[in-house]
């Protein structure tokens, strides 16, 4: 091969390889995706961000994308098979990173709708706002800090701010703390109704993270 020729095929490999840098993660291409068993939104976000957007715009972006997938703005209503639509770069980059996050702070802690009303009943004390996701993934060590926040919180009877702490330590993988989420919708709270697919879904990642489950579970939920 003469050096011209090897000189433009040097040129054709650099320009294909600069061309990659701007695709999503992992080579995905925005169309649709099919959720795999026990997948949820923030997992699913990583594998389409593109370069220089946070996994809250890619989540929040899907999320826009198929509100019909989600009754009730619940982001954990996901079931396997569902095909959800993936939003192409612009639709991802018209949400702003700081709009992304104080949306799906709002998504992952969903109030309970109040009860009927009733005379002479004290109003309850407004909520402390969760704290702010961070915009990059948790590693093990953030995560197994955050489930320690939870529990913090948690004692003090925050149970707002525990939820929160515990989904972002159990969207990382931490699994005491999906074995807590697992717990809490199983039985509902102050911020959340009970939810007993949400719950079976994170007794199953915590026994994937290879943690004791007390007993086998046999609930069973409408389709």
């Amino acid at each position: 091969m003469s050096a011209a020729r090897a000189m433009g095929a040097v040129l054709l490999v650099g320009a294909a390889l600069g061309g990659l840098a701007w695709s999503p993660a992992q080579g995905q291409v925005a169309g649709t995706h099919a959720v795999k068993k026990g997948e949820g939104l923030y997992a699913i976000s990583v594998r389409y961000r593109y370069e220089g957007a946070t996994r809250f715009q890619v989540a929040i972006a899907i999320y826009r994308a198929n509100q019909d997938q989600f009754p009730d703005g619940n982001i954990h209503a996901l079931r396997e098979g569902q095909v959800l639509r993936i939003p192409g770069r612009d639709d991802v980059f018209a949400v702003t990173p700081g709009e992304a996050s104080r949306q799906w702070q709002s998504l992952i802690v969903k109030p309970v709708s109040p009860p009927t009303a009733v005379a002479a009943v004290k109003p309850a004390p407004l909520m402390k706002t969760p704290q702010t996701p961070s915009a990059a993934p948790l590693t093990a060590e953030a995560a197994a800090k955050r489930y320690r926040d939870g529990l913090g919180m948690e004692r003090r009877g925050d149970e707002q701010g525990a939820l929160a702490a515990f989904l972002e330590a159990g969207e990382a993988g931490h699994g005491m703390a999906q074995l807590k989420l697992g717990q809490i919708y199983d039985k509902g709270n102050s911020v959340v109704q009970r939810d007993y697919q949400a719950a079976l879904k994170w007794y199953q990642k915590a026994r994937e993270q290879g943690v004791d489950i007390d007993k086998p579970l046999q609930r069973t939920t409408p389709r």
